[in-house]
């Protein structure tokens, strides 16, 4: 048995830096292109299933790598991306290239530690 692990397209939020975790943000155009991109390379790999998380860029961007196969698609919460609460939507003050006009500068600090979900993930 071979595994393909695939991570999703980019979102507007990877392109600022902000932390996702189980915010639903969509693929953007170039996500979407790349995606496309991926299903081209793979295009000869046999594919029996395809488990993503059920979030959106997730679900589309299997959906853009398998294009016109016929391949169940199937949500998976258990390798859902791990929420980080409040953190959700902030960018790490080291990764943060500018401050808004608006002088609200929403960051987090980069220690690495964040809110414990109270679960453990295994790679």
């Amino acid at each position: 048995m071979r595994l393909y692990l695939i991570r999703h397209g980019e979102t507007d939020w990877n392109k600022v830096k902000k932390l996702q975790g189980k915010s639903d943000i969509p693929l953007n155009a170039f996500g979407e292109h790349l995606a496309e991109e991926t299903g081209e390379a793979l295009s000869t790999v046999p594919f029996d299933v395809a488990y993503t998380s059920p979030l959106k860029r997730a679900r589309r961007t299997a959906e853009l790598v398998l294009g016109d196969r016929n391949v169940p698609i199937l949500d998976e919460k258990r390798i859902e991306e791990m929420g980080f609460g409040i953190y959700e939507g902030l960018i790490c003050k080291e990764e943060a290239s500018e401050i808004p006009e608006s002088g609200i500068f929403p960051v987090f600090p980069c220690s690495g530690k964040v809110p414990s979900t109270k679960r453990r993930r295994i790679l």
